[in-house]
């Protein structure tokens, strides 16, 4: 008896793999899809931690950040010419005794395979800043309470929702700023990825 069901399991066994293959695929569906093709860019949503202004004022504080992504607002079918078109983001870095902003701008994103990226953004930002002539020692003087915002990212895939980046973020305040001062805060830190 436990010979028969042996040879039948094995049989089964065998057997599944023929069935699987013998099945039709469903319209449309190829069994030879390049391993490297890119699904669609969803919304996105980031949060995560930085270190602010690792080597002049206001270093050592935790920055805390979040920011959400656009899809493209249209998509090729390669790579290359998807690291062209943007996708738009809005985000925020705040910490509790340092310079804080909010930004807005575009962000370009290239693919270095399925699962390593590289992105690049570059947009408009308002801080709550030290402006006055009075600057205490701690604090960065910005000259004015807007400017630009510039970052460079690179990034891991986790699986088809999540993903990884360490992201390098510039707040700049080009032609606000005094000469002999500091410009404006660089935070190096990480962030969590959601696609919805």
């Amino acid at each position: 008896m436990l010979r028969v069901a042996s040879f039948i399991l094995a049989g089964l066994v065998l057997a599944s793999p023929a069935q699987a293959q013998s099945q039709p695929l469903p319209a449309g569906v190829s069994s030879y899809a390049p391993a490297t093709e890119m699904g669609p860019v969803s919304w996105e949503t980031r949060i995560g931690a930085a270190a602010a202004n690792p080597t002049g004022r206001e270093s050592g504080l935790l920055n805390f950040s979040g920011e959400i992504l656009t899809p493209r607002v249209m998509s090729f079918g390669d790579r290359v010419s998807s690291a062209f078109v943007p996708r738009f983001h809005i985000g925020a870095s705040a910490n509790f005794n340092g310079t804080r902003y909010a930004y807005a701008g575009a962000t370009w994103t290239v693919d270095l395979s399925k699962t390593v990226f590289l992105e690049a953004s570059l947009g408009a930002a308002l801080n709550d800043g030290k402006t006055g002539p009075i600057i205490p020692e701690n604090r960065l003087a910005l000259g004015c309470n807007s400017g630009s915002r510039e970052a460079a990212a690179l990034g891991v895939r986790l699986n088809d929702r999540w993903s990884l980046v360490a992201t390098l973020e510039h707040f700049g305040a080009v032609g606000c700023s005094e000469r002999d001062r500091p410009k404006g805060p660089a935070n190096i830190g990480a962030r969590l990825g959601y696609s919805f």
